[in-house]
């Protein structure tokens, strides 16, 4: 599901939100040093601002909250560009290394840290100050951490929930909502047997592990370590299912959010395990399905974490105005700006003011309302799950392989945990 959660659900995200403006809050001082926007030498800067997939939707939202910035900063003008989500990890590359990087981007996590390890990345524990850097949650300041090193500051975020359908939960004999993935385990097979449905499609392997606390890399990186008993244990009884019918097994099924949605509107599965802007999207498409929908906290795993996707701002290291980039990537992630977005928006915020705000608690009669909630209870066990290293994504993909390698390649749970260890080996190896 980390498709859904990282680079999907930026393309969903769009299709679903609505934009609003406001006013700097805390931690978004007008000076950030003696060459921050608004500085002493009133020299006229020019920055760049990439964001991801949000024209023409929100070009009204972009364009306002860089319209106050410059009111409130004379001196500095935004140039803004938007690119799909799928171009702008080759262009952002290519003009760093052709010496005219961006200077503020809109990138997720794992992308953040494959960047920072590039050394393509402003660290901004060392760079911003302890006013700007203090505003956001620790969980999600934390999701782009290398060492001693944080490289974005963070957005908003989705939270997972469950969006389960009521009428199709009775018909399978269960009266109340799973709450833990063991209890989808033992109902799966009765379920599929009784309503024809399946009752969940599991996360990813890599959300799976993390869901049952296993670690995936020793501290220092240098070799895997999944290859264990209870990771056994947990490959073979999401193979028993496979072989029951009770999950679905073809290559890419478990990071499929667009197919769990219409799965979910066709009644052929109970569940869909993913953001708050799944309800959105569901009234859009299949509006007669909520109708028997309701919404609950996600579902969790021995270790008692949420999976949640974080949206950042990264500063380039070779930006020629940083302390400039720094203060803008502060104004438009403040708890103000991010509050209001969330006002429109299925999402949640990043900050400490924001997220304590009431207004997640104050719509429990719509479907959305309800989400909201759910996402802040969520949010209360979310961490972007990221290994905090350069190769993050390659490991994610390996280990994301081994039921792959089970279902289509035809390998036994061992074999399967076997051959991605030696991957990652190789891998952390090179």
């Amino acid at each position: 599901m980390k498709k859904v959660l990282a680079i999907v659900l930026v393309l969903a995200l769009a299709l679903s939100m609505a934009a609003c403006g406001g006013k700097g809050g805390a931690g978004t001082p007008s000076t950030a040093g003696p060459n921050s926007a608004g500085g002493a030498s009133g020299e006229q800067v020019t920055l760049s601002f990439w964001t991801l997939a949000l024209t023409p939707t929100f070009t009204d939202f972009i364009q306002g909250l860089i319209d106050k910035y410059e009111a409130e900063n004379p001196n500095v003008k935004i140039d803004w560009q938007d690119l799909p989500w799928d171009g702008i990890q080759d262009k952002f590359l290519t003009q760093t290394a052709g010496g005219n990087p961006p200077d503020v981007v809109n990138i997720w996590s794992q992308l953040a840290l494959t960047y920072a390890g590039k050394g393509a990345l402003l660290d901004l524990e060392a760079n911003a100050t302890e006013e700007q850097k203090s505003i956001y949650l620790e969980a999600a300041y934390d999701s782009a951490r290398l060492g001693d090193s944080v490289y974005a500051f963070p957005w908003y975020a989705t939270p997972n929930i469950c969006v389960y359908n009521k009428d199709l939960l009775a018909a399978g004999g269960i009266t109340q909502v799973p709450g833990t993935f063991d209890e989808l385990f033992d109902a799966a097979i009765p379920f599929k047997k009784a309503t024809g449905a399946n009752l969940f499609t599991p996360a990813t392997m890599f959300h799976m592990f993390y869901a049952y606390g296993i670690e995936m890399v020793n501290e220092d990186a240098t070799k895997a370590t999944f290859n264990t008993p209870e990771a056994l244990a947990l490959v073979t009884r999401l193979k028993e299912l496979g072989d029951a019918g009770a999950i679905n097994t073809a290559p890419g099924d478990w990071d499929n959010w667009d197919g769990d949605r219409q799965l979910y509107a066709n009644e052929m599965l109970a569940m869909v395990l993913g953001g708050p802007q799944t309800v959105s999207r569901l009234r859009d498409e299949s509006p007669a399905i909520l109708d028997k929908s309701g919404v609950a906290s996600m579902i969790l795993g021995p270790a008692n974490v949420c999976g949640e996707a974080i949206m950042n701002l990264v500063v380039s290291k070779a930006s020629k105005h940083p302390q400039e980039a720094i203060d803008f990537a502060n104004f438009i992630t403040n708890d103000e700006n991010q509050l209001a977005f969330c006002h429109e928006v299925s999402i949640f915020p990043t900050t400490k003011v924001a997220s304590a705000d009431p207004f997640f608690q104050s719509d429990m009669e719509s479907l959305e309302g309800q989400a909201n909630y759910y996402a802040s209870q969520s949010a209360q066990n979310a961490v972007d799950m990221t290994l905090g290293i350069e190769k993050d994504d390659d490991v994610k993909r390996i280990v994301d392989n081994i039921m792959d390698k089970i279902f289509a390649s035809g390998m036994t749970p061992q074999e399967a945990l076997d051959a991605a260890e030696q991957e990652v080996n190789t891998l952390l190896a090179s």
